[in-house]
């Protein structure tokens, strides 16, 4: 199989696993959560230009270790993590920012370069049990995304997965999130 092949493969099989995730059907607990998240107060702002998180070794994906790294690290001790949920395209992502000097900062790299739309849920906590640590939110485990639309986006990531099962080439699928 060529190199080309091998990585359209590849690519295929990450985004089937994400449509997947996609398609999973609502519970009572997605939908209260969706509820509270929507409640929250929602900032918008840049994320730290790239040069900059190149420079620190910021790593794409690794949001909360980032960002802990980053508090921890900050000879000042003015920076704190915080933990909430950027909205995009119709789906909350469980995500970690810093807060420095009253402002918030994203020091993930990520190819979206859009202003993040990101609130701040303090009822999530940072657990540390048997030098693992891990999110919680009212003893509960946090999701990785809550859709806010969960019919919208169920169908189109139906629709985007059948597109791959009739063999569409895995760069052509086109979803809003």
């Amino acid at each position: 199989m060529g190199e080309a092949k091998s990585g359209r493969e590849k690519l295929r099989a990450a985004i089937m696993a994400e449509l997947e995730r996609l398609m999973a059907p609502t519970s009572p607990e997605e939908d209260a959560l969706n509820d509270e998240i929507r409640a929250l107060k929602f900032y918008e702002f840049n994320r730290v230009p790239d040069k900059q998180l190149a420079y620190m070794k910021m790593e794409a994906q690794r949001c909360h270790q980032n960002a802990a790294a980053y508090a921890k690290l900050d000879p000042s001790g003015e920076s704190r993590q915080i933990s909430g949920w950027w909205k995009r395209n119709g789906i909350f992502y469980f995500h970690s920012v810093i807060l420095s000097q009253t402002k918030l900062h994203c020091i993930t790299p990520h190819k979206d370069s859009a202003p993040l739309k990101f609130a701040p849920d303090f009822e999530i906590v940072w657990v540390e049990t048997d030098g693992v640590v891990n999110a919680d939110r009212r003893g509960a485990k946090l999701p990785y995304l809550v859709r806010d639309f969960p019919d919208k986006v169920i169908a189109e990531a139906t629709e985007a997965r059948d597109a791959l099962l009739k063999g569409a080439d895995p760069r052509s699928i086109k979803i809003g999130f």
